[in-house]
């Protein structure tokens, strides 16, 4: 069973796996622990969360079954929903798709002034710089609670992932900015 295409279901069953969700949960979730590798608009999770419900792989919860219902939706994950998310984990991850807005600039920056891009890599290195320290928060949250969670140890290795990416974005961001430093000088 090829699962190409919409990632969206498998983000969700994949958090629903963990435990009970509303799909403003569900985008928060995606907006902090994923922003260095996903993201997710509300228009896909919300469209996703009801025909998922429809294809009976997550239902929603009864008012019962939540102790803090604040009337909005939470969802669970079936057992189909389980069968299909360990199916779609089990097939070879697709081809990556990478676009870097930066990158295409800095192809074509010999249009305009170094003062320019200079200004678009700062601007990229202090993003990241940013998410880096936020990285580090997760990290040591993650390492105290190491056992609290099955899943933590995975976490903490797509962590290092974004460590380790951000890392090379700021050496990336050093080099190009003195190159960029002395092509200002020189015109």
């Amino acid at each position: 069973m090829k699962n190409s295409g919409n990632k969206t279901k498998f983000l969700i069953l994949g958090l629903l796996s963990e435990r009970p969700l509303s799909g403003y949960e569900i985008k928060k979730i995606v907006d902090t622990r994923f922003s260095f590798f996903w993201s997710e608009s509300f228009g896909q999770i919300y469209p996703q969360l009801k025909k998922l419900n429809e294809e009976g792989l997550i239902e929603e919860q009864s008012l019962n079954e939540l102790e803090n219902s604040k009337g909005s939706k939470k969802y669970k994950i079936t057992d189909s929903g389980i069968f299909q998310l360990k199916q779609w984990l089990e097939e070879p991850v697709e081809k990556e798709v990478v676009r870097y807005e930066i990158l295409l600039k800095m192809y074509f920056s010999n249009e305009i002034a170094p003062e320019v891009m200079l200004g678009h890599i700062k601007e990229f290195q202090l993003a990241h710089q940013q998410q880096m320290k936020l990285f580090e928060k997760y990290q040591d949250q993650l390492e105290k609670y190491k056992d609290v969670h099955e899943n933590h140890e995975d976490i903490l290795m797509v962590l290092s992932f974004g460590q380790k990416v951000w890392k090379a974005y700021d050496d990336w961001c050093e080099e190009v900015s003195a190159i960029l430093e002395k092509k200002r000088g020189v015109k």
